[in-house]
């Protein structure tokens, strides 16, 4: 019930294997737990110009510049009315909305870059509201989520999806739990 900050420190992510393939990794933390996405990241000379720009500036930047450019689009692909309608349609700065928190470890040696972003959804009464509504419809939903860093200048559009997920009838009582294991803070 205690969802972790960081959780790239614990030893079970990816099977152990994290850091062995440069990694973007977002930790909700909910209420009940964590939801945690990770997508591997291509090295910069395969992204497109655009992308690689952005990127870089985002992982180079600070807590202000991050906050101001990560977007979070959810998509409702099927499900309730409800649920549509709680969750809206359309990109969110979700730094604006939510606290985000940043663990991010440059790569070294044999160990490729690990970044991490915490989306601490029990601080925000909105966001709980609407995972609320969400939660009690997991069983028949479909959502897909992208992730963009925006655009501040002409030269960085178009605007990409950095990386994206989707779930299909998520049954929350079935989702294994994490190893126990003690991190320190």
């Amino acid at each position: 019930d205690n969802p972790e900050r960081h959780i790239a420190r614990h030893p079970s992510m990816l099977g152990g294997k994290l850091g062995e393939e440069t990694t973007f990794i977002v930790n909700f933390l909910l209420p009940f737990g964590n939801f945690v996405t990770y997508f591997s990241v291509p090295p910069i000379q395969e992204m497109p110009t655009n992308v690689a720009t952005v990127w870089k500036k985002f992982i180079n930047g600070n807590q202000q510049d991050r906050d101001a450019r990560l977007k979070l689009l959810p998509v409702v692909i099927d499900g309730p009315w409800i649920v549509k309608k709680a969750v809206g349609h359309g990109p969110a700065l979700l730094g604006q909305a939510i606290p985000l928190q940043y663990f991010f470890t440059q790569p070294t040696g044999k160990k490729k870059g690990v970044y991490e972003v915490d989306v601490i959804i029990t601080a925000s009464r909105i966001a709980k509201g609407i995972l609320n509504v969400v939660k009690s419809h997991t069983k028949r939903l479909t959502l897909a989520f992208g992730f963009i860093i925006e655009a501040a200048k002409e030269s960085e559009l178009p605007e990409t999806v950095l990386c994206s997920t989707q779930i299909h009838s998520l049954h929350l009582e079935l989702c294994p739990s994490l190893p126990k294991y003690f991190l320190e803070d």
